[in-house]
């Protein structure tokens, strides 16, 4: 069984509509007169007036650098390890010990790598850059 959705309230044409930047629900706007006899029962709604502000702003792309260095350990450490598999290896050590080793070595120089790929690929991408127009909203109640 499915529950009817509440109904939006009607709002004339030439009220501004808007709200709280919060997403809180904004107050009802009205022609309705309140009657003086009704006393304290009586509810005064204040109008919300919305201003819309454009302004020019810069867009410029940037390099996410974590990723590429995280990218570049991982590689480099699997690479090692791999590396590791096709070299003879001494009696002195054991395969796994070889192998983490190497694997380290291939860690810090991936991570190296993906650092200077991200600087140039971060010297690449700031030089395009845009403009476009945002619009800020800014609500006031009257009090």
């Amino acid at each position: 069984m499915t529950t009817p959705l509440p109904e939006e309230p009607v709002v004339p044409a030439d009220k501004p509509l808007g709200g709280p930047a919060n997403g809180a629900a904004a107050p009802a706007v009205s022609d309705a007169t309140v009657d003086p006899a009704a006393g304290a029962n009586a509810t005064s709604v204040p109008e919300t007036t919305v201003q819309t502000v454009e302004e020019q702003v810069v867009l410029q792309r940037s390099v996410r650098y974590p990723r590429l260095m995280i990218t570049g350990l991982v590689v480099g450490a699997v690479l090692g390890a791999i590396v590791t598999l096709f070299f003879p290896v001494s009696d002195d050590y054991t395969i796994w010990q070889v192998m983490g080793f190497i694997a380290l070595v291939g860690a810090t120089l991936g991570l190296a790598l993906g650092a200077v790929l991200a600087l140039i690929l971060d010297k690449i991408v700031s030089r395009k850059r845009g403009t476009a127009t945002a619009v800020r909203i800014i609500t006031h109640d009257a009090d």
